[in-house]
């Protein structure tokens, strides 16, 4: 029923925001959910755009003080304390003597640090630390003095639980309800030219993985530069930039107008790309609408209510291919793809879902069939589908001409209703970047952009109740 419900053309209405009507209102009287026709893009309302005031500063764990024994640095605070060791102190020393401070290369190798180093002063001023060496590494005088402060040693211990920038930070989970208050749109001119926002709007995408730019020049150069903005455009076999439109023999279920399940891009590259914009350019016909999910929450979701479903999908792989005349892909993933982590409010680091391009499932080397695990794994890949199929995970919306799409690949799964093409025209323009770019990106804006960044973090989320929530 789910499946067919996703399958059905439909029209589209825009009300404050964008909104899914079709699946509710299949299950509901509420008459805002009624069809009616899309207003035009010159009349088009989105959502209240949020600014610093919005936001609460982030409480950061301040340090009260130091203690030494005879191998390791403890850091006090008034949350946890963190050990460190004298090995790594002195092997993150970035002093002129052991970082050039032009190239930013270092000097020396980790494997020069003795053994048995051990700290033969220390002064710590509520500020900065400084440290001096028993032994140090061949070739440094006993007057090389280690020097970090606060804010270094803060990274040290802090970064683990409150990071916003990194593979593994704060994320928090959304579904249709949620994600209507939860949308960031921001314009293409602030997106371009006023950091503050941009900032504002790429901390919208490291939490919730979804964002949307409105008011783009009607030009099929625009999904690069909005790219590029986040960091350099991917290349691939599909090139730079590419066109999600109707062809003849197409060799992509994008490129029909048939319907295109939940998916994620490129699974059968040994790099996935981290994100991927769609910017539209065309849009009149009727159905084509898109829909999105975010796979992290549902994750979440299994692991506290089913949690022998979680495991089994985080030790199942599959496999995904691309097999044509002129390019042959291949590569094997786990559904949930997670890894020791001292952050305990995280759930998974990737998921790994894309069964349009699934392939032939090869035994591991030496492993012995069982029909019983094979069927255990069904089943939960099963369970993760309807839960993520779902009418209340669902969120829909019909792209305009002039706004674009940025979402987190190997997060935010998405989908595509069967579009007719008798009248009208559907047209998008597609770009990647991965994911090393945008987390340096993400880091860059923090380190210049603190005010919009760091310390104006997720106070709209006071706008919601706290049981539409899930931060992980």
């Amino acid at each position: 029923m789910v499946r067919a419900l996703l399958r059905a053309p439909l029209r589209f209405r825009r009300i404050t925001v964008p909104t899914a009507p079709v699946l509710s209102r299949r299950y509901s009287s509420d008459p805002v959910d009624q069809a009616v026709n899309t207003p035009s893009t010159t009349n088009q309302e989105y959502p209240a755009q949020f600014t610093s005031n919005d936001f609460v500063p982030e409480k950061k764990a301040e340090i009260k003080g130091i203690s030494f024994g005879q191998e390791t640095l403890t850091l006090e605070t008034n949350g946890r304390p963190c050990e460190l060791s004298f090995i790594r102190l002195r092997d993150g020393c970035k002093c002129p003597l052991c970082v050039d401070v032009h190239s930013k290369q270092r000097k020396f190798r980790f494997s020069d640090i003795p053994l048995d180093i051990k700290a033969n002063s220390f002064q710590w001023d509520g500020k900065s630390l400084a440290l001096t060496w028993n032994k140090d590494v061949p070739g440094f005088k006993a007057s090389h003095v280690t020097r970090y402060d606060a804010k270094e040693l803060h990274y040290a211990f802090d970064r683990g639980y409150k990071d916003s920038v990194g593979l593994e930070r704060h994320r928090t989970g959304w579904n249709k309800d949620s994600m209507k208050s939860l949308q960031h749109w921001i314009s293409y001119e602030d997106y371009m030219h006023d950091n503050d926002k941009f900032a504002i709007a790429m901390r919208f995408l490291a939490t919730l993985g979804l964002v949307f730019v409105k008011g783009i020049p009607d030009s099929r150069e625009m999904v690069e530069k909005i790219a590029t903005r986040m960091g350099p455009v991917r290349d691939s076999f599909y090139g730079r930039t590419w066109d999600v439109r109707t062809v003849p023999q197409a060799r992509n279920v994008a490129y029909t107008n048939q319907f295109l399940g939940f998916h994620m891009d490129l699974m059968y590259m040994n790099d996935p790309p981290g994100f991927q914009l769609l910017h539209c350019l065309r849009n009149s016909c009727d159905g084509g609408e898109s829909l999105f999910a975010d796979t992290f929450r549902i994750a979440a979701v299994m692991k506290t209510n089913n949690r022998h479903y979680f495991d089994i999908l985080a030790n199942t792989s599959l496999t995904y291919e691309y097999q044509h005349k002129d390019n042959s892909y291949q590569n094997t993933w786990p559904v949930f793809e997670a890894r020791p982590t001292t952050n305990p409010l995280n759930t998974v680091t990737h998921v790994n879902y894309s069964p349009p391009f699934q392939g032939f499932r090869q035994p591991e080397p030496g492993a012995k069939l069982s029909i019983p695990r094979e069927q255990e794994e069904l089943a939960a890949l099963s369970h993760f589908a309807r839960l993520l199929e779902s009418e209340q995970n669902i969120f829909e919306l019909k792209l305009q001409p002039g706004e674009c799409v940025i979402f987190e690949n190997r997060r935010v799964v998405h989908a595509r209703r069967q579009f007719n093409t008798t009248s009208g025209e559907r047209w998008l323009a597609g770009a990647y970047v991965d994911e090393d770019a945008v987390l340096s990106r993400f880091q860059v804006l923090k380190e210049s952009n603190p005010v919009s960044w760091d310390k104006l973090t997720l106070g709209l989320l006071r706008l919601l109740p706290a049981k539409k929530l899930q931060t992980f």
